[in-house]
């Protein structure tokens, strides 16, 4: 979404772009003054992250993160992770308060080591050691290589000190008391700290870069004053991990809003280039490439998903932050949101990149970084199939239930309820065991469509109640049903023509309105690419690097005259 913070910051020098020759240790760089600028903007507060304030959702949907992906992980981590970690037990303990600041104020690199290279989705079985010592302080250890943390930037980046919250199992007198949180110091920037050591793994493709790293720890003595909760042995090990890691379960959502600004800057930036190209058409004369239907169907397909994902995150943050709702109840609300909005971003920049052409291939145009961000979100605080499986597992057999239909007889929720019909036909026939080998074959593939009906029809409401435009909410219906054509022909009486004239309709009907749908957007003082304007793609041109000459090659030889024989005169 626009945002008065940040608008001002694509013109200026931190985000100009850098030259192709620039290094990685530059252009990391890059990522952490771009991040620090945006921080600067916010100013956000430890009460913004812990509480979950407008403010932070806020900075999860600003426009700005579809400029540099590198500086937005920094970001998320610093204020959502970290911070939101730290945030609790700094409430309590004062000495805490001033590292909480410099954290808030990006004065230092935060970061968040929980997964393992052995341990990724079994965080629970994570082997990092903290060991309590004689003498009240900690030994922090990597005991085998599988121990070591994995991806976050942990490297000697930034020029800024960085620090850590650091997950590790807890052993007082050869006791296992489960996993805690522990703040650690890494380095200052310039160096790491004695017996930190950090392993930089190659760069993520198409992503703005970071300084992602394998991370181990040799021995690492700790204060007493590092350990963030309590020596005592939890009475349940599973309640407690999940208390530890409660930050994931925020990540989730708020990583699954960012398919807004994305999806916002890159449909303004694909809508104005097509209305700006021009083809030969049929009577010789120029029209853009916007009138053909193949160009801005998939534009308002976008336009209508980022306005319903609009509505949707707005009310799935008003059940998120409501405490009186089952805290499970409310993760299942983050991971329909995350499953149904992921998928709807991803899908659409991947058209989106198609529809620019080779320019969807170029970096500096920032869709197809975009699109792997987004790649990366569906896995970043939760990975989307594992949430959905977890999800769908435990509405199926009970456990609890997801907020009830506020339209039942609308097609989005009778798919819902079509879907969950077919899984629990499937777990009647295992005799409801979840676990039955059949289960697993024929179930397990249908919790993550099952888990994005769910979002899909939580969206719809939302839009509903949220008065967005007809138009809109149709062709945001029509786009869903053709996720899954087939359950809407065997079941709700809409064959295949009848979903192609209803999507046709709801284009149709949209088209009209595209620059008020544009405008809308907010996107226009992010949309920085060269392509997006005649007159800046000819300056882009003609500043690119030239190379001349006067070389001389010969492809193809001249033809050769053949050399006649000479006369021989015979002698009789």
């Amino acid at each position: 979404m626009s945002s008065l913070r940040t608008a001002h910051l694509p013109g200026t020098a931190d985000f100009r772009p850098l030259p192709d020759n620039a290094s990685l240790e530059e252009r990391i760089a890059t990522s952490y003054r771009r991040a620090r600028a945006i921080a600067k903007a916010y100013e956000m507060t430890a009460e913004d992250t812990l509480f979950l304030l407008p403010k932070f959702w806020e900075f999860h949907t600003d426009n700005i993160h579809s400029l540099d992906a590198g500086a937005f992980t920094l970001l998320t981590i610093q204020y959502n992770l970290m911070g939101g970690t730290l945030a609790a037990f700094a409430q309590k303990r004062p000495e805490l308060r001033p590292i909480m600041d410099k954290v808030m104020k990006f004065d230092v690199s935060a970061q968040y080591l929980l997964t393992e290279v052995g341990h990724g989705l079994d965080a629970p079985n994570l082997e990092t050691t903290a060991t309590l010592l004689p003498n009240g302080e900690f030994d922090l250890h990597t005991p085998s290589e599988r121990a070591r943390k994995y991806m976050p930037p942990t490297g000697p980046f930034g020029s800024l000190p960085r620090v850590a919250v650091v997950f590790a199992r807890l052993i007082v007198q050869g006791e296992n008391r489960g996993i805690r949180p522990f703040l650690v110091a890494l380095g200052d920037g310039h160096q790491m700290c004695k017996g930190v050591t950090a392993r930089l793994v190659p760069q993520r493709g198409g992503i703005k870069p970071v300084d992602h790293a394998v991370t181990s720890f040799d021995h690492v003595r700790l204060p007493s004053t590092a350990l963030l909760g309590s020596l005592a042995k939890p009475a349940d090990m599973r309640a407690n991990f999940i208390s530890c890691i409660w930050r994931v379960s925020v990540g989730s959502l708020a990583l699954a809003t960012m398919a807004v600004p994305l999806l916002s800057v890159n449909t303004y930036l694909t809508a104005r280039y097509s209305l700006r190209r021009l083809v030969t058409g049929s009577d010789g004369s120029p029209v853009s490439i916007m009138s053909f239907r193949t160009q801005h169907g998939p534009i308002l397909h976008a336009l209508a998903q980022i306005n319903v994902l609009k509505a949707h995150a707005k009310a799935a943050i008003e059940l998120y932050r409501d405490t009186s709702i089952d805290p499970r109840v409310r993760d299942g609300i983050a991971a329909a949101a995350k499953a149904s909005m992921t998928r709807h971003a991803w899908s659409s920049l991947s058209n989106l990149t198609e529809r620019i052409g080779a320019h969807g291939l170029f970096e500096h145009n920032n869709v197809l970084q975009s699109e792997l961000l987004m790649r990366g979100i569906r896995i970043a605080e939760g990975d989307v199939l594992v949430l959905s499986i977890r999800l769908a597992n435990e509405l199926l057999i009970g456990r609890y239930s997801m907020p009830a239909f506020k339209h039942p007889d609308c097609l989005l929720s009778r798919h819902e309820a079509g879907l969950f019909a077919e899984c629990r036909a499937l777990l009647k026939r295992a005799g409801g065991n979840h676990r039955h080998d059949s289960v697993a074959r024929l179930m397990l593939p249908l919790c993550l469509p099952l888990v994005q009906a769910i979002g899909h029809r939580m969206a719809y409401e939302a839009s509903l109640d949220a008065g967005v435009e007809k138009p809109l909410l149709d062709l945001y219906e029509v786009g869903v049903v053709l996720q899954d054509p087939a359950w809407y022909s065997e079941h709700a009486g809409l064959p295949r023509w009848s979903q192609f004239e209803m999507e046709d309709r709801a284009i149709t009907a949209a088209l009209p309105h595209l620059e008020e749908y544009l405008g809308k957007t907010g996107a226009e003082s992010y949309a920085v690419s060269p392509i997006l304007t005649q007159e800046s793609w000819e300056k882009f041109l003609n500043d690119l690097p030239l190379f001349s000459g006067n070389a001389h090659i010969s492809l193809v030889p001249l033809p050769q005259i053949p050399q006649q024989a000479p006369h021989i005169q015979a002698h009789l």
